[in-house]
């Protein structure tokens, strides 16, 4: 018999399949990865715009833990879409209750057509400082979501300001900054970790088709850490991941606006 690793991804249902609980699931097959789920809420919305969100049940939500882990121990989780403050705080309690490590949290407000996901106002940002990022591995915002929660404009700060400030402010293990939504041919995230800043650096392709592209990162940085890499070395693989996924797209028409990547490049 071989142990198979697993991913455990909490996120929200994307419909086109481009985005969410689907980008995980088959970013974690790209890696040779079992996912297993916890669905925290069910999205209609297309390339153009979200047209609506609906969060599951706190009863649903705590059943699908304890089902999972009856039954498995994921090597790695990551979270994407948490609706509320209420879901944050139960997903960072069963995270608690059993003990899980390698926890990547994608703080997702925004999708990439500009619909809002989470429910406005502070208290999610509070949810996610006080509850789930002091228990996590790695966070990883774009420059948005980072102005978010340092509630000023992080596009004109230096990174290593902007990556220490949100370590400072959430406690988080880690940070790992994105720049994918920054001008400039060369996009560049940052890496927060311990006390050390890494530079990853890609040229920028031309293409709308990028639809689900933090997804698919965070979800490629847990299947390298469930199979026993460091965060450097898992970050850097699912960022040539990425690379390649986008770079493949550009060839791809799968729906009308931006599309998804080439999971399976």
């Amino acid at each position: 018999m071989i142990t198979q690793k697993i991913v455990l991804s909490i996120a929200g249902s994307d419909n086109t399949g481009g985005a969410g609980i689907q980008a995980d699931i088959k970013t974690c097959c790209a890696f040779g990865i079992y996912a297993a789920t916890v669905i925290t809420g069910v999205t209609a919305q297309n390339s153009r715009k979200v047209f609506g969100v609906e969060s599951v049940s706190i009863r649903m939500l705590e059943q699908q833990f304890d089902s999972i882990f009856e039954v498995m121990r994921p090597d790695a989780v990551k979270t994407g879409m948490l609706p509320s403050s209420e879901i944050i705080e139960v997903v960072a309690c069963k995270l608690r209750e059993y003990g899980v490590s390698n926890i990547i949290v994608d703080p997702v407000m925004v999708a990439t057509n500009g619909g809002a996901l989470v429910s406005p106002g502070k208290d999610i940002v509070d949810a996610f400082t006080e509850k789930l990022l002091p228990i996590a591995t790695v966070m990883t915002p774009n420059i948005s979501e980072a102005s978010r929660f340092l509630n000023r404009d992080t596009s004109v700060m230096d990174p290593e300001t902007v990556c220490r400030l949100l370590k400072e402010k959430t406690s988080c293990m880690a940070i790992l900054l994105k720049g994918g939504h920054s001008p400039g041919d060369v996009s560049a995230d940052y890496l927060l970790d311990s006390d050390k800043l890494t530079c990853f650096e890609s040229h920028r392709i031309n293409t709308p088709n990028t639809h689900g592209t933090g997804c698919t990162l965070s979800s490629a940085i847990a299947c390298g850490l469930a199979k026993g890499e460091t965060l450097t070395t898992a970050v850097s693989n699912a960022k040539s991941f990425i690379d390649k996924a986008i770079a493949s797209a550009a060839t791809l028409h799968v729906m009308n606006g931006p599309g998804p990547l080439d999971f399976f490049v």
